[in-house]
């Protein structure tokens, strides 16, 4: 029953050290992880103000580019339409000159009075043919008017046209303008948060993971104490209470610090089962799992 007692023994002490091992294992992940996580921040950082440059730059080429309108200096072509005289001139040039020589062949024939009445007859037909000229020609100018007009009135409203078109340009530019802003402020919160959520994390990690190994290494520390119950360690032994089983139970601190300082609560070697008794160092330990005592720290 001793060699089992030991063996019992035995392996708790090296659950303790395996259990450290792990903690102090687990300790420099948690710290290399919070390194890593500090650098990918940093990084993170880094890209982002790179990234905010190259945007800026862009932003500020989209800034200054100038929307003009295309019709601003649209020319009025119609207003160079002139009035085509020549045929007109042509036409009572022709006209004069048969007048002239009908009156030169028919002057011996037709006498003074004669010629006279077909003069007037003459004047009267050349001054019709005038009529109707200066009606060509001034409706010609009334239709290069109307024209002059028409291309005025399509030139001004391809020019509102225009000037809307710019307008809607500026809007929509000042619109994404916005969204960018908005974007890259929702993008850089994001990504700060990020950077420090997964730094927090890993911060938090790394002291769960010192915490886990103190507690291990005062683990460790107990387990060792706990099986050192030799009256002969001892001092300020002070009966505090019985167990179920009627063993005493005591408050005491060790002579030794590296058996654990401060105030302690368990039993004595020579007052329980020798089954739970092994010897180390020559000195007495017990086995606390075969007892109904818990041995603490109080």
């Amino acid at each position: 029953m001793a060699v089992v007692t030991a063996v019992v023994v035995g392996v708790a002490v090296v659950g303790a050290g395996v259990s450290m091992y792990q903690s102090a294992e687990a300790n420099k992940m948690a710290e290399k992880n919070m390194e890593t996580q500090a650098g990918r921040a940093k990084q993170a950082r880094i890209d982002e103000q790179a990234q905010q440059k190259k945007m800026e730059k862009q932003k500020e080429v989209y800034k200054n580019m100038e929307f003009k309108n295309p019709y601003d200096n649209m020319e009025n072509k119609m207003e160079d339409l002139t009035v085509n005289k020549k045929q007109a001139e042509f036409q009572a040039e022709q006209s004069a000159q048969s007048r002239a020589n009908i009156l030169q062949g028919m002057q011996g024939a037709a006498g003074g009075s004669g010629i006279a009445s077909l003069a007037q007859a003459m004047a009267n037909q050349g001054q019709m043919q005038s009529q109707a000229a200066s009606i060509s020609i001034g409706q010609q100018e009334s239709a290069n008017q109307m024209a002059e007009r028409n291309a005025a009135s399509q030139i001004d409203m391809l020019q509102r046209q225009g000037e809307a078109s710019v307008e809607e340009k500026e809007m929509s530019r000042q619109s994404t303008l916005l969204g960018m802003e908005m974007g890259e402020l929702g993008g850089a919160r994001s990504a700060n948060q990020q950077a420090m959520a997964n730094q927090m994390a890993a911060e938090t990690g790394a002291v769960a993971a010192k915490s886990e190994q103190a507690a291990a290494t005062m683990g460790a520390a107990t387990s060792i104490a706990g099986s050192a119950s030799d009256r002969k360690l001892k001092k300020n032994i002070s009966k505090i209470g019985e167990s179920n089983s009627g063993l005493n139970i005591y408050s005491f601190e060790y002579k030794d610090s590296k058996y654990g300082e401060g105030l302690f609560q368990g039993v004595m070697s020579d007052e329980v089962p020798q089954e739970a008794v092994t010897k180390k160092d020559n000195y007495d330990m017990v086995n606390y799992s075969m007892l109904d005592v818990e041995f603490k720290q109080i």
